[in-house]
């Protein structure tokens, strides 16, 4: 009796720890499968494809339509300076005066030495008409006089090279010359620039040649002036291709007097040369994820009954009004997320929201 009793009991003890071991496992197994992560809450736009206007774009400088070094022509000592930095100046005006003193001197012992060669040429003259004088002695007294001229106006030269004036009206730069010091040729006294007219310069790439004419509009922005746009029309394509494959190319900016004082000589501009429109895919600027290892976007895509994210790397083009054209990478159609894709991975759920954040805008 006592044996069978003992029987039972261990019996009962092997199925409860039996029962413990399974109800263990299996709470295992449900804690080792959690369940499916909700789905990302995003905003979707679609694929556009349609006829936008396309522009070249290039990175320019501006230039002075005239602007030189303003230099002596000949050495000399400082004796006046007539202009202050940054000042206006007519053209012809007097900025350096050298000293001329030995020429003024020079000047007035050569036309002493005119007037006397006129003289005898008068006298000479005279006397070829009344027989007392020959021919050669005529010649004689023209060869002196024109001499005698021709030292006179080679002096009046000198003198005018030591007084330094402006070539042209326009503005000057930053004086750097000194009453007294002693300049030699070429030393510069400042810069003069007029600024009633500037160039933007900058280069295109080969293929663009054959849309590039004189007169084509061109559209410069510069990042003094943050999303003003000044005009400007081509007036110069260089008909030599560079060895980099780019074609140089001027154009003229059209500014009322106000924003000739705004935009000054040396200034980098953003350049954009408008060429005929075509058939673009673009996207919201907002759907873009820029790396170093290069430009993407997501898309999402049905998997089953839900959305799924699948990252995609794509080539950019031309941006114009939150929008930038894909040139590779999309298809019309396709919708991207434009906004909480900072939060996303490959193969994530989305669930799609109304974009709040953005509008679309199609020209």
């Amino acid at each position: 009796m006592n044996r069978k009793i003992a029987g039972a009991c261990a019996l009962a003890m092997a199925l409860a720890v039996t029962g413990a071991v399974l109800a263990t496992r299996a709470q295992s197994k449900a804690a080792a499968s959690p369940s499916p992560a909700p789905a990302t809450k995003v905003a979707l736009a679609p694929v556009l494809q349609g006829e936008q206007q396309r522009y070249f774009s290039a990175v320019g400088e501006l230039e002075a339509a005239r602007q030189v070094q303003v230099a002596a022509e000949a050495p000399g000592r400082v004796t006046r300076i007539a202009f202050s930095s940054g000042q206006q100046v007519a053209a012809g005006a007097l900025l350096v005066q050298l000293n001329d003193a030995p020429e003024q001197a020079s000047l007035l012992r050569l036309r002493a030495q005119l007037n006397n060669a006129q003289s005898r040429h008068a006298r000479t003259v005279q006397l070829v008409a009344d027989n007392a004088a020959t021919r050669e002695q005529l010649d004689s007294a023209v060869a002196q006089r024109d001499a005698a001229l021709a030292e006179v106006r080679q002096t009046e030269a000198q003198i005018a090279q030591k007084a330094i004036r402006a070539p042209f009206a326009g503005q000057l730069g930053i004086r750097r010359v000194h009453a007294g010091q002693y300049l030699q040729t070429a030393d510069a006294v400042a810069s003069l620039i007029d600024t009633s007219a500037l160039l933007v310069n900058f280069a295109l790439d080969e293929h663009s040649s054959a849309s590039l004419v004189p007169g084509q509009a061109v559209q410069v922005q510069v990042d003094a002036f943050p999303g003003q746009v000044f005009e400007a029309s081509i007036n110069a394509i260089d008909p030599l291709v560079a060895r980099s494959r780019m074609v140089q190319v001027q154009a003229t900016l059209r500014m009322q007097k106000a924003q000739q004082a705004r935009l000054m000589p040396g200034m980098y501009a953003s350049v954009k040369v408008a060429r005929p429109p075509g058939q673009q895919l673009t996207v919201p600027e907002t759907a873009i994820t820029y790396s170093a290892y290069g430009d993407t976007v997501f898309v999402a895509q049905q998997t089953g009954p839900g959305l799924t994210a699948r990252r995609v790397a794509v080539e950019l083009g031309e941006r114009l009004d939150g929008r930038v054209a894909i040139v590779k990478g999309l298809t019309a159609g396709q919708r991207v997320v434009v906004s909480g894709q900072l939060k996303l991975a490959d193969g994530m759920a989305l669930q799609a929201v109304p974009d709040t954040l953005s509008q679309e805008r199609w020209p």
